[in-house]
């Protein structure tokens, strides 16, 4: 008896239409078994759009054309040498490169129309209308929509009202409840002005400016709801009134499980899932997920998603399979594919369809397409594919973290299942399979998405395996459906949808209880500095290199590349993190923090103090410790602060210290004898608390910090008296370094001032003047100025803040004594550097 031959394979396929019908289809033959090209033909395509969109962006006005050819070309050239149909895959790549590269170069530099709201800057006596075009985003304190502006009324040099024809997009922040709240495709009218979109200006800060062009967003209106007027629409088209209705439901819908559940952490998650509303979401639950590793489970994302595409799917085939000719000629699993993209279209628009939701949709569909084709088709290139259509429909996508982070958790998911296949290491039962397989699955997403994490977030988790190992499961296939589920009972029946939000609460919290748990031990995870560009490519690189040794033969060229591309960069890496700091000089950055003080002190010795930390006041959630103090730090690559002084408890100064003492290894919290009954100056004590971190009080006795060469001198003795606020007993102290001085004054005013000047013994001169008070004219009196008599003053103050400052008369004196001006409103980011005599001031902005 001859052997079978290699490709000759027996096969038997059993169909089940019914419990009580079977068919069995015996056979046997030889299967051919199709090679995959070396790089799926679309990963060119995509490769060339890629480098297209980077030339546009990189592209000005003056090289746009030549820069946008050069690259399609040279991504043409590259890319197209490993095809054997060289010139049509050119042809393909060098168009995708130059028409992407147009598209990016349009998104960054748009010609801007005569009645483009740019134009409209600042512009009190304006009034826009216009067409909601966005779900309204509801935040403790406001509502936000996206007004696609028509039409601008403003007046002539006689104070003649007249309408321009207006073009651009903008946010409108609407304060408070008066009335109904406008929603989508609401025609509306409001009162301007419009607020120019600005960046803090400092080193290596995120560029929102250019984040929200990208989106076609030019500009911010802030106005009272009594104050918008909704203009009646006619002829609206059914999907229009369809979007206004799935709009008003969400709505409710998220009101009933905020109420129903009486506003827990758990609601909030639950919220989240079902109708991704989180802008109200606590942040430390945020933060409890984020160090985690499982903050993906919040988002509407892939894999929300992808999860029910599974259950959808597995619903509509099991109700096809009942019909035996669909079983029989497959047709039940293709319409079952295609009836599961209705409900995961609906579900993406009832969420609010963000930019992040729509690309998973498109790359679900794509898979699920390519799924139900039964062709022979590469992952990859399905997923180039996806990126290809979604990259068309929007250039701008490509810079958006979610959708790099998405792509990168994908790719890493297809190469390492392909690394498990290959090795045949899943032959196992099922349920160890299944949860074996989401163990892979996370670290294989993990492995994608760290470069990016510590780029962006900073952040490491080492419990990332076990928190989706729990969470995943119960969070993603049980309490998802149980959301879903009660949404659909709760028009009809609300007490039943009730009782299921319950039962998803209660696993809600329990998971919460356990992430809380698993976060709290000293290991689980970790900040880390932030990661340049070639750090996030030497460690794909290093990446890219294992994998090709697992997938590939291993020939001995291949094992020598490979390890010296590890080898190199792990060396460089190592080098990188263990060498020390040696400026040779002193470094003081004042930091843009609005209107607010913070500034770093890098001292000769490799000294890192903080000075302040900056805080808005009022309703504003908006963190600057979490969202510029920490950033810059994490860019400099500090991760311990040998000492932070708070001059005095105010927000604007205090209030950005709360991250940075909960989240920073610091040495010691230098204050004033001060206490505030805020929530901030409560927050900053415990923390010093539970962190043990010792606080350093100066008085007449004990007011110096000294560092070698580097001296601090604290003026908190014959200078304060009792009765002065707070203001006037701001932490006063002089920076030394040899023959350099500069002082930081706080918010001191004229009575401090005068004190401090008349009253110390030690000379209180310096070289450089932080302003007091940020340019207030209750300060910089001329006897304090005559004293301290500054080369330089560094003010720092929001950009066209509330309260004037600067005032006009104070930088009138400072010019007057031939003061050198700086300001972190207009300047960005000022640095000074000293090695002890001379200086020299560097701002961010230039000059």
């Amino acid at each position: 008896m001859r052997p079978l031959k290699k490709n000759f394979v027996r096969w038997e396929l059993t169909c089940s239409a019914s419990d009580k019908q079977k068919i069995h289809i015996f056979g046997r033959g030889y299967v051919k078994q199709l090679s995959q090209p070396l790089i799926p033909p679309l990963v060119p395509v995509i490769l060339a759009m890629i480098t297209g969109i980077l030339a546009g962006n990189a592209s000005s006005p003056s090289n746009l054309l030549l820069a946008v050819m050069f690259f399609g070309l040279l991504a043409a050239v590259f890319f197209t040498g490993y095809s054997s149909q060289k010139f049509f895959v050119f042809c393909i790549c060098f168009l995708a490169g130059v028409w992407s590269g147009y598209q990016s170069y349009q998104m960054h530099f748009p010609h801007l129309s005569p009645g483009h709201v740019s134009r409209f800057y600042n512009d009190p006596g304006i009034t826009l209308s216009g067409r909601i075009v966005s779900f309204s985003r509801q935040y403790p304190y406001k509502n936000r929509v996206v007004l696609d502006c028509r039409k601008i009324v403003t007046t002539d040099a006689d104070g003649n009202a007249f309408a321009i024809a207006a073009t651009g997009r903008v946010y409108v922040n609407i304060y408070g409840k008066k009335g109904s709240l406008p929603g989508f495709n609401d025609h509306i009218e409001c009162p301007g002005p419009i607020r120019p979109i600005r960046n803090f200006g400092n080193p290596g800060a995120f560029d929102y400016q250019t984040f929200l062009k990208r989106q076609g967003i030019f500009g911010a209106v802030h106005t009272g709801a009594g104050k918008i007027t909704l203009v009646p629409a006619e002829n609206l088209f059914v999907f229009t009134r369809w979007m206004q209705g799935l709009e008003k439901t969400r709505n409710q819908f998220y009101h009933f499980i905020m109420t129903r559940l009486n506003h827990q952490d758990a609601a909030h998650i639950l919220a989240a899932l079902v109708t991704g509303k989180k802008q109200q979401m606590p942040t430390r639950i945020r933060d409890r997920f984020s160090q985690a590793g499982a903050s993906h489970l919040l988002a509407i994302s892939g894999l929300h998603l992808g999860i029910l595409s599974i259950i959808f799917y597995n619903f509509f085939n099991w109700m096809l399979s009942g019909f035996s000719r669909l079983l029989i000629s497959a047709r039940a699993r293709k319409i079952a594919g295609m009836l599961t993209l209705v409900p995961l279209c609906v579900y993406a628009l009832f969420c609010g369809f963000s930019p992040s939701t729509q690309r998973a949709f498109i790359m679900i569909s794509i898979f699920m397409v390519a799924f139900l084709g039964e062709k022979q088709n590469h992952p990859i290139n399905i997923l180039a594919g996806a990126g290809i259509l979604i990259l068309m429909a929007d250039p701008g996508s490509l810079f958006s973290i979610s959708f790099q982070l998405s792509f990168s958790a994908v790719l890493f998911i297809i190469l390492g299942l392909g690394v498990v296949a290959r090795y045949q290491w899943l032959h196992i039962p099922l349920i160890p399979k299944f949860l074996t397989s989401i163990c892979i699955v996370t670290v294989l997403a993990g492995l994608g998405t760290f470069p990016l994490i510590a780029r962006y977030f900073n952040m490491v988790s080492l419990v990332q395996i076990p928190a989706n190992l729990l969470l995943v499961p119960v969070i993603g296939f049980i309490c998802l459906p149980l959301g879903l589920v009660s949404l659909l009972f709760w028009p009809v029946f609300p007490g039943i949808s009730a009782v299921l939000l319950t039962m998803a609460a209660k696993l809600v919290s329990f998971c919460l209880s356990f992430v809380a748990w698993l976060t709290g031990f000293p290991f689980a995870w970790s900040h880390l500095p932030s990661l340049s560009v070639y750090d996030v490519v030497a460690i794909y690189a290093v990446m890219g290199a294992g994998f090709y040794l697992l997938s590939v033969k291993k020939t001995k060229p291949v094992i020598i590349v490979c390890t010296a591309i590890i080898t190199i960069v792990c060396v460089h890496g190592i080098q990188e993190l263990t060498k020390t700091r040696v400026l040779g000089h002193m470094s003081i950055t004042i930091l843009d923090v609005g209107q607010g003080n913070a500034a770093l002190i890098q001292t000769i010795e490799g000294k890192n103090i903080l000075v302040d930390g900056g805080g808005f006041s009022g309703g504003s959630s908006f963190d600057t410790g979490r969202h510029i103090v920490a950033p810059f730090l994490w860019q400099q690559r500090i991760m311990a602060l040998d000492a932070v002084i708070l001059t005095h408890p105010d927000t604007d100064h205090m209030n950005g210290l709360v991250f940075i003492l909960e989240n920073f290894k610091v040495g010691a919290l230098v204050k004033n004898a001060d206490k505030s009954f805020r929530k901030g100056y409560a927050r900053i004590m415990a923390a010093c608390r539970n962190r043990q971190i010792p606080v350093f009080i100066p008085d007449c006795t004990q007011n110096k910090m000294i560092y070698d060469q580097t001296q601090f001198d604290f003026f908190q003795c014959e200078s304060v008296q009792p009765g002065l606020d707070f203001n006037d007993n701001s932490l006063v102290f002089k920076l030394k370094l040899k023959a350099f001085y500069m002082l930081f004054p706080g918010d001191i005013m004229e009575t401090r001032e005068e004190l401090l000047a008349r009253t110390v013994q030690q000379h209180p001169g310096a070289k450089i003047l932080l302003a007091p008070h940020h340019g207030s004219n209750t300060s910089s009196t001329k006897f304090f100025l005559d004293k301290v008599h500054p080369e330089s003053v560094i003010i720092s103050c929001g950009f066209n803040n509330r309260y004037g400052f600067p005032h006009p008369d104070i930088l009138d004196r400072y010019r007057q004594k031939g003061i050198h001006i700086f300001r972190t409103d207009t300047h960005g980011a000022v640095t000074i550097t000293s090695s002890g005599n001379g200086y020299t001031i560097v701002t961010h902005k230039g000059g």
